[in-house]
């Protein structure tokens, strides 16, 4: 069946599949990426998109033959079983699925068909760890149909068990486009779907397509992007507020094209729904600015690559042929207008080089440390020196950088630093100024994979923790005036959002929850170091009612999902909160008298909750004002706390957010256990040199920490109850 031609499709797909071919050399940590450590292991993230890479790449018209795909075969065949991988897992499946596209033959094919068949359940499910049974199942049936039409099955499943899977796995509970691709499998490996079938399933679709304005993946409520698309009306700013939902529409849709299309002959109903949705997506970014509009829509690379190669593979499947026959002659007009201009002489980067070499920089003194928070990266100022190679000995030709006479350098991570740069590029704009600038970084580590960012001092700014306990002139204005800076934070970009987003309470609060209890209790129980019977006894019931409470919490979830969302800093604490006093001459149109900054950006979400921001910033200063032998209604601390509480609650009655309070509690609890998480990290160093006193300390600290925890908890539960 044809279908009109896309606008604009040689230039847009020519703009499209140029980018991919730069990405191995624009993007080396996903695409073909190095291993991690010495055992050869790859990035989970890496192996995925350069899956879906080679995928791109076949449907534009390369061949397995051709240098890039030969390369990614060699990359992909690592031997199996190794010393680290002894199961298919969700990386081998999509080292599985490249082989059998780029080398069947590869020897290395073979045993990792026969691993994933013995991966088969009991009730006649897989277990690959990926996405649960039915998707595991679904994904297996995938890659053995694969198998045996390469002709390297070799026996190792019948066909028709294969065919029989696949008419099962269409009855299974699927999401849009896992039904898509559970249709698809049983046409190709049994035939034609029966009239109910096509009544049930493929009505689904369309149906499902037709409710949510012409797309898969989206759910009722945030019909509004679709609506967005339809009036061409689509903007980078209304996608950051739901940067995770619209990344998985667009992947979900592009998947259901790609497997419906080799139906629509057979089933033409399917035809109109296709249709409109490849048109929904494609009037988003095409024509020759594509590239810069699929970037600004996802500026993490990650996301970027994948709805890249997955729009390339999907428009493969709606044109019918491979995508080469439409964009060869927009390719050629490129590079021969990119021929016309100045090259620049290859010697001009040796000479910058030469130049970076020969100018010498120092540090004054040596660097002070500023770590504060409980992240993995570190944050230091220094002093730079920077000295005249031609008159070294002479202290007058030291030059000095204006305002810059001392710097700070955060360094980390290189995905802590990344995520760190991104969040700061999803902030509204209206709320950019509350947070400081997070640069590229000056210089990436590749060796111990740390990127380090230079940035200005702050150093007229004080912590919330610095100012509270040392200086009291300030105490006045940071109770008055910080709970409105925060509100304005939350609030964003000014428009009030309420919408119920699944699992975000889930992903906020329970899991991280029952993660860190593992991994405090871990430390604690298995390392013995808590050595009197009754401390040992409370710590074995304490983590137990933990995991009870969070069960209890997980089931009736429902009760506390639907609040209205709100930008969150996801990591507030008083040593994160930065302020200095306005000078009267900055301040003669302006109320406040304080200006607050915030760092720290790697939990940063526009869609997220603003209680976990008031519950873990309370669960801080009550920290931090504890060992104060300071009446409460003298404490500054305490007053801040108080003027808090109302401002919040405040906040929530304008919201008409009836469980605020209770989530506020439940961010408390969540505070504490991640305090007690942190502290194993201290404690675990400790046991790595040999101290055990000190782990000893910090363990009996992480039980106060988590029965605190439990407190807060048994309040949640009592409130619900």
């Amino acid at each position: 069946m044809t279908f009109p031609e896309l606008p604009d499709l040689e230039t847009t797909v020519g703009e499209l599949i140029l980018d991919l071919l730069r990405a191995r050399s624009e993007y080396p940590e996903l695409i073909l990426s190095d291993p991690q450590d010495t055992r050869g292991e790859v990035n989970a993230n890496a192996v995925r998109v350069t899956q879906h890479y080679t995928v791109a790449l076949l449907a534009y018209g390369f061949s397995p033959t051709q240098q890039e795909l030969r390369e990614a075969a060699l990359w992909f065949a690592s031997p199996f079983p190794s010393e680290t991988r002894r199961r298919i897992d969700s990386s081998e499946m999509n080292r599985l699925e490249a082989l059998l596209s780029l080398a069947p033959k590869d020897k290395t094919v073979y045993p990792r068909l026969e691993q994933l068949a013995r991966q088969r359940t009991a009730d006649h499910y897989f277990d690959i760890q990926a996405g649960g049974p039915a998707f595991d199942t679904l994904w297996a049936i995938k890659v053995m149909a694969q198998a045996h039409d390469e002709g390297v099955l070799n026996g190792i499943m019948p066909l028709e068990d294969l065919r029989e899977w696949s008419d099962q796995m269409v009855r299974a509970n699927h999401r849009d486009k896992d039904l898509a691709l559970a249709l698809r499998l049983r046409c190709d490996l049994k035939g034609k779907l029966s009239q109910a079938q096509q009544r049930k399933y493929l009505d689904t679709l369309t149906g499902i397509a037709e409710q949510s304005g012409g797309l898969w993946g989206l759910s009722q409520d945030m019909r509004q992007l679709s609506d967005y698309m339809r009036r061409q009306q689509l903007t980078a700013d209304q996608v950051a507020d739901h940067r995770e939902i619209f990344r998985e529409m667009v992947l979900s849709t592009c998947y259901v094209i790609e497997n419906l299309m080799p139906l629509v002959e057979q089933y033409p109903q399917l035809q109109p729904a296709v249709q409109r949705a490849m048109e929904l997506w494609w009037g988003v970014f095409s024509g020759p600015n594509a590239v810069t509009t699929l970037r600004n829509l996802f500026p993490n690379s990650y996301d970027y690559l994948l709805i890249l190669c997955r729009t390339l593979v999907s428009v493969r499947a709606y044109v019918e042929r491979p995508l080469i026959q439409f964009v060869s002659a927009h390719i050629h007009r490129k590079l021969a207008f990119q021929q016309q201009r100045q090259v620049e002489p290859q010697e001009s980067e040796s000479i910058r080089k030469a130049l970076k070499n020969w100018i010498r920089v120092d540090l004054d003194k040596p660097p002070e440390q500023l770590r504060l928070g409980m992240s993995d990266s570190n944050v230091v100022r220094i002093h730079p020196h920077i000295a005249n190679p031609m008159q070294l000995e002479d202290d007058s030709f030291h030059l000095r950088i204006p305002n810059a006479e001392s710097l700070v350098v955060k360094y980390g991570p290189i995905e802590e630093i990344d995520l760190e740069r991104e969040n700061f590029a999803r902030l509204p704009a209206g709320i950019r100024d509350c947070f400081v600038n997070i640069p590229q970084p000056s210089y990436i580590d590749e060796q111990r994979r740390r990127a380090f960012v230079i940035m200005a001092d702050l150093n007229r700014y004080r912590t919330l923790s610095d100012v509270l306990q040392k200086v009291p002139q300030y105490h006045e204005a940071v109770i008055s005036e910080l709970g409105t800076f925060l509100l304005r934070v939350h609030q964003g970009d000014g428009r009030g959002r309420r919408y119920i987003q699944e699992s975000l309470l889930l992903q906020l609060y329970l899991l991280p929850m029952q993660q860190h209890i593992r991994r405090v209790f871990g430390y604690m129980l298995e390392n013995k170091l808590l050595e009197d019977a009754p401390k040992l006894r409370l710590a074995r019931q304490l983590q137990r009612s933990l995991l009870e409470q969070i069960g209890n919490l997980v089931r009736n979830q429902l009760e506390l999902e639907e609040f209205p969302i709100a930008c969150m800093h996801g990591d507030l604490h008083s040593r994160n909160i930065m302020l200095k006093r306005v000078k009267q001459r900055d301040s003669s149109e302006r109320d406040n008298e304080v200006d607050f900054k915030l760092i720290d950006l790697e939990k940063f979400r526009r869609n997220g909750d603003a209680a976990l921001d008031a519950g873990e910033l309370l669960v801080d200063l009550e920290l931090l004002r504890a060992p104060r032998n300071v009446p409460r209604e003298a404490d500054p601390i305490a007053q801040l706390m108080k003027a808090l509480d109302d401002t919040y609650s405040r906040f929530a009655r304008e919201h008409e957010d009836n469980t605020f309070a209770i989530r506020v509690q439940l961010a408390q609890a969540r505070a504490l256990i991640r305090i007690a998480k942190g502290r194993t990290k201290q404690g675990e160093l400790s046991l790595r040199e040999s101290r055990r006193g000190p782990a000893i300390r910090i363990a009996y600290d992480a039980l106060d920490d988590v029965e605190k925890a439990h407190t807060y908890l048994e309040a949640v539960s009592a409130a619900l109850a």
